[in-house]
């Protein structure tokens, strides 16, 4: 199974490599300045505010000097939007029309002087210098977005990203700029890009429309096979996507349906029914008889049809907001999800505010359109507050700044690059995460970030992809003011560069044949890729363990001005790297590459004092400048303490498991920890079985996954240990575990600091360890035993333990962890007011 995952994995890998390959050659070509690319909607065709700002640009006599590159996704489209420019005078000498992710789409995409896109462009984006990018977005947000809908701070990625690489956000007023920018995407302190509040391009052909506009939208409609009479009324059904995300989205087809017929049994002659749906269910919209005839193409603009609408029928759609632009045009609301839509997409604003009335049946909706709408009066205030600057002249207030380079007077250039608190500047944290597994470096993580100021620190998580990754856990377990950047796609650049990394990992970076200089300039150009033209104070690889991450997170590579690099050394690295080679070198070597990169950091943090002196002793060769500096981790005890509370019965352990854990009559050691050669938990098991042979009456559990499951198994059958020892297997939940035993041990031959014993101290449970190279300090006097790392030395203790039950006191967790803040800040250079100097860095211990 795994040789197949192996070579699944290569095969996809091989697909991407002719595309990666066109990426890496049109990226090596200049910028061509005078040169607009747009894109609506993954190619939807000649839409959106994109279009409207085209058709600006073509009309400008001093911008005659542009030329245009059109996205269009199929044939169809494309042949569609061919002739509609030809009807506009336009031919391919200014207005070449392209397919969505062909070669020329990521020709242009890499070298056109500006970007317009109303959605998000591809993995592969990455801006380069030369460039401007205008993201205009494509509707004033009504519905939860982002981070505010459960679980979508994963599935923005991708948007995140886009709005990090922008120059330009566009917006409809302040209320899109709060809600959307501000809040849903979580841009404020950190996007460089400048929000234009100046209103929406799309809505200018709304105002003042003329009979000659209205009869060139029926044309173009009726060209689309939409034929609509200008004697009659025109009622225009327009109902957004359904499903719990943008990349799976659905439309509920016996509703709209419905709904039409309803309208059109309702209304009298005077009256047509038009259908819009939102482009990424309009496939499956085309499907319906029902609809044919009223369908509106999805490359036509939804405002070029509002503009010859009478009355617009709507229910969660952000067209609500774009109807506002016209006081003539009433708003219905058909919603006959309305409960369970608004349990999965809340809405930012009360359906009861909503300008027009909300209707749950299809007979009430006809009835209120046939009525002429209500709620006039809420109507224009909602235009005042919503769509302010909806004057028809939006446009050319993009135009101004972004082309002619002007300050509008009308609406306003905001910024969201800084955040302050208390009048002081909000420093950035980028922190790479690492893998983001369920292990140890993950739950250190997730404590420190719990403890955090987040109104004086912006902190900015970044990782992956990677096997066995729980995203959505982490997620789950941290605080959501803290911004989530999993790295999206993969790197772009010539084949020979690109593999170099695998020689990266192999050789480390001194070596001769890892091309270092051409390397660093494929990361800075994937930095940009991923992080866009953000820029942080203080650059941190948390996760310390991956020649990738490393680099990508150095000195030379995260592009200035950044006041500190550091990285992490969660453990005795060295002895990590002689146990690991015994069992399997790939896991050594690519910690012998990481340790090749030291020197390209200013901080390289151990998580004790002691395993700092530990490390400098072991690695001083490799860190050139860098200094050695100790931050303790982070206890999350209220985190721990109420996982802690949660019943036995409740946690997925089998029965007799319970049973030994509730038994008063025997002692409990429990541990919790991969099951490997290093965490050695052969040891306990062992010493186990001594001190049962010594008349001692003991049972051990043991939680974790790993290769050494098996093995152990058969040591407990041997020793005759099944009914006393217990393997658990992963478990989700440790804590009421370790809090119900009597002791919890950890016999491991190295270690860091490790938060399973932190944890159990934060639950009063004492503990056992063993003397690995960085112990000191890590039980603090009085909350536990140390022992040499022998078998007999543990089974000593255990025996002591067991019939002496001597007394423990328990650990300050609040004065530790405000030691712990107070060593983090230190180590990455929180309180600097410059940034650390290049050479020299002093070491930190002698």
């Amino acid at each position: 199974m795994a040789k197949l995952r192996k070579a699944v994995a290569t095969l996809r890998r091989a697909r991407r490599i002719p595309r990666a390959q066109w990426v890496a050659h049109w990226r090596s070509r200049p910028v061509e300045s005078d040169t607009v690319l747009y894109e609506a909607t993954f190619g939807a065709g000649l839409v959106d505010s994109p279009y409207a700002i085209f058709r600006h640009l073509v009309d400008a006599p001093d911008l005659a000097h542009l030329r245009h590159v059109w996205v269009v996704a199929d044939d169809e489209r494309r042949r569609r939007a061919r002739e509609h420019l030809a009807s506009l005078g336009l031919d391919e000498t200014r207005v070449r029309v392209v397919g969505h992710r062909t070669p020329g789409y990521f020709r242009h995409l890499a070298t056109a002087g500006f970007l317009v896109n109303n959605s998000t462009f591809p993995a592969e984006f990455g801006k380069r210098a030369g460039q401007t990018y205008v993201n205009t977005w494509h509707g004033t947000p009504l519905k939860a977005m982002g981070y505010d809908v459960p679980g979508g701070a994963l599935g923005a990625a991708n948007v995140i990203r886009n709005f990090l690489a922008a120059d330009h956000l566009l917006s409809s007023g302040p209320y899109m700029t709060d809600t959307m920018y501000r809040r849903a995407y979580r841009l404020e302190g950190l996007a460089p890009a400048t929000v234009l509040e100046v209103g929406v391009p799309r809505t200018d052909v709304q105002v003042g429309v003329t009979d000659a506009r209205r009869r060139e939208v029926r044309e173009r409609l009726a060209a689309g096979g939409v034929a609509v009479d200008g004697t009659r009324r025109t009622v225009l059904v327009a109902p957004t996507w359904r499903g719990e995300a943008f990349a799976d989205p659905r439309l509920d087809a016996d509703a709209v349906v419905g709904l039409v017929t309803t309208l059109r049994e309702a209304l009298d002659d005077d009256w047509q029914v038009l259908v819009k749906v939102h482009p990424v269910v309009h496939a499956q919209a085309v499907d319906l008889p029902s609809l044919r005839g009223v369908l509106v193409p999805a490359d036509v603009p939804a405002n070029e049809v509002l503009a010859i609408t009478d009355h617009l029928v709507t229910d969660y759609s952000s067209i609500l907001f774009d109807a506002l632009a016209d006081p003539d045009v009433p708003i219905t609301f058909h919603v006959p999800d309305r409960a369970s839509y608004e349990t999965v997409r809340p809405l930012y604003l009360p359906a009861e505010d909503l300008p027009g009335r909300v209707c749950e049946t299809a007979d009430a909706t006809a009835a209120d359109v046939a009525a002429g709408g209500a709620r006039a009066g809420v109507r224009h205030e909602w235009a005042a507050r919503y769509a302010p600057f909806a004057d028809g002249r939006a446009t050319e207030r993009v135009v101004d700044v972004v082309w002619r380079g002007r300050t509008p007077t009308v609406g306003r250039c905001t910024s969201l690059a800084e955040r302050t608190h208390a009048g002081e500047r909000v420093p950035r944290l980028l922190i790479h995460g690492g893998s983001l597994q369920r292990n140890g470096v993950t739950s250190s993580l997730i404590a420190l970030l719990g403890h955090l100021d987040l109104d004086r620190l912006d902190v900015s998580i970044a990782w992956g992809p990677a096997r066995k990754a729980a995203p959505q856990a982490f997620a789950e377990s941290i605080d959501d003011r803290i911004r989530l950047l999993p790295r999206v796609g993969g790197l772009n650049g010539p084949k020979r560069v690109v593999w170099s990394r695998r020689l990266l990992e192999r050789l480390g970076a001194g070596s001769g044949l890892v091309p270092m200089p051409s390397l660093v300039r494929l990361l800075q150009e994937e930095w940009t890729r991923c992080f866009g033209s953000a820029q942080f104070d203080h650059v941190i690889d948390f996760g310390g363990y991956s020649p990738y991450w490393a680099l990508l997170m150095s000195r030379g590579v995260a592009p200035e001005p950044v006041r500190s690099h550091s990285i992490w050394l969660h453990n005795d690295l060295a002895a990590e790297v002689a146990s690991t080679a015994e069992h399997g070198r790939t896991r050594a070597h690519h910690l012998e590459q990481v340790f090749s990169l030291y020197d390209r950091y200013d901080r390289l943090v151990s998580v004790s004092e002691s395993l700092s002196r530990v490390n400098e002793r072991s690695l001083r060769r490799y860190a050139g400048g860098a200094s050695f500096r100790s931050a303790r981790n982070v206890i999350d005890d209220s985190r721990v303490r109420s996982l802690a509370r949660v019943p036995l019965e409740e946690i997925g352990l089998d029965d007799d498991v319970v049973a030994a854990l509730r038994d008063e009559e025997t002692v409990t050691f429990v541990t919790a920890g991969r099951l490997t050669h290093e965490k050695n938990q052969a040891r306990l098991v062992r010493a186990a079985a001594a001190t049962r042979a010594a008349g001692h009456d003991v049972t051990v559990v043991i939680m974790g996954s790993g290769p050494l499951a098996d093995d152990l198994r058969v040591l407990a059958a041997e020793l005759g240990l099944q009914r006393s020892v217990f393997l658990t297997g992963q478990v989700a939940n440790p804590f009421p575990v370790v809090a119900a035993a009597d002791y919890f041990a950890l016999t491991s031959e190295h270690e860091g600091l490790p938060m399973v014993i932190l944890e159990a101290l934060a639950l009063s449970t004492p503990v056992l360890t063993t003397q690995f190279s960085s112990v000191e300090g890590v039980v603090p006097p009085g909350c536990g035993v140390v022992v040499p790392r022998d078998d007999e030395a543990v089974a000593r203790a255990m025996m002591e333990l067991v019939s002496e039950r001597p007394g423990f006191t328990a650990l300050d967790v609040d004065a530790y962890n405000a030691t712990a803040l107070e060593e983090f800040a230190a180590a990455v250079g929180l309180g600097d007011d410059l940034r650390t100097p290049a050479m020299p860095r002093p070491t930190g211990h002698t």
